[in-house]
């Protein structure tokens, strides 16, 4: 699988509110985590090149952050996106330069998939499975995940999948990589594996004092091991996460899928795709939807 961001960008390397589905109910919970170690940062100093950047965030404002060193910028050129009564679209020198997509999990219900490919759908980010954020973190599969992933594909519709995650170690984090993997079986991904870490609002979490240091080390065990095991990782975050709990200098070699749900992204650094709506309709899936655009050169996919 190719890595996601566009070739037709000429230096690019080349991304809230929970995903659709991605509540972290444990009620399908197949296999506890026994693992209890607090992992221990490997390299606690954040990289800065001691730059100030502005930054007005459509979620947090007018902030301003220190830029990392040797992290990729976002390239893209606001001023190319266009859109229709439903989808957003990317381009560069005129050409056509995004996918368009959509994440969903057993929350949506029954899919005609083949409607969902007649409306325009590329891609779907199809959710694997998570762990609960209870004390105990169950893993469990999303049950309607497997049977997503191959009618997606029957009806020409490029898969991912994301995970999410309350890892707080990084041998759960690693557990998550391998479970995925087993979920997976012989099922081959058109797209990467998502790695989903959220901060739970309004409920207590296994993960509520998990550090800036034990995420981005989670977030890393989780991708290398799902490079490990064959597939291409990818973090899910907004940018709250993105600024302020992780460090991406760690993970700079590692594909962005960001949240914002904006008219143009607003994001400092690259990402790879966008999830700009969690309120639109697409034919074939009753009920709202979370919609994605994926910025690469159309070509790498026929």
């Amino acid at each position: 699988m190719k890595r996601l961001y566009s070739t037709v960008l000429s230096t690019a390397a080349v991304f809230c509110t929970i995903l659709c589905g991605c509540s972290g109910n444990n009620t399908n919970s197949t296999i506890a985590a026994t693992d209890s170690t607090i992992a221990t940062p490997t390299d606690t100093t954040v990289k800065t090149t001691g730059e100030k950047i502005h930054i007005n965030d459509s979620t947090l404002g007018e902030i301003w952050i220190t830029e990392l060193d040797g992290v990729a910028k976002n390239t893209l050129n606001n001023a190319n996106f266009t859109s229709d009564s439903t989808f957003k679209y990317y381009s560069e020198n005129g050409k056509p330069a995004s996918l368009e997509g959509i994440d969903i999990s057993s929350y949506n219900g029954e899919i005609d998939w083949n409607k969902v490919k007649d409306s325009g759908i590329d891609f779907a980010m199809i959710r694997i499975g998570g762990r609960g954020y209870g004390s105990d973190g169950t893993l469990y599969e999303d049950d309607k995940a497997i049977e997503n992933i191959n009618n997606a594909q029957n009806a020409g519709i490029k898969t991912g999948v994301y995970f999410f995650s309350q890892a707080i170690t990084t041998s759960e984090a690693v557990e998550e990589a391998d479970y995925v993997k087993n979920l997976l079986g012989s099922i081959k991904p058109d797209f990467p594996v998502a790695y989903d870490w959220e901060i739970i609002k309004d409920d207590d979490a296994r993960t509520d004092n998990v550090s800036a240091a034990q995420a981005t080390e989670c977030a890393k065990a989780f991708c290398d091991r799902v490079k490990e095991n064959g597939y291409t990782p990818m973090i899910y975050s907004p940018s709250k996460e993105l600024y302020f709990k992780y460090d991406l200098s760690r993970l700079a070699d590692i594909d962005i899928w960001y949240c914002e749900y904006s008219d143009v992204p607003n994001f400092y650094y690259q990402f790879s795709m966008w999830q700009y709506s969690s309120t639109a309709t697409v034919s074939g899936i009753e009920g709202e939807v979370d919609l994605n655009i994926c910025f690469t050169n159309i070509a790498d996919y026929d």
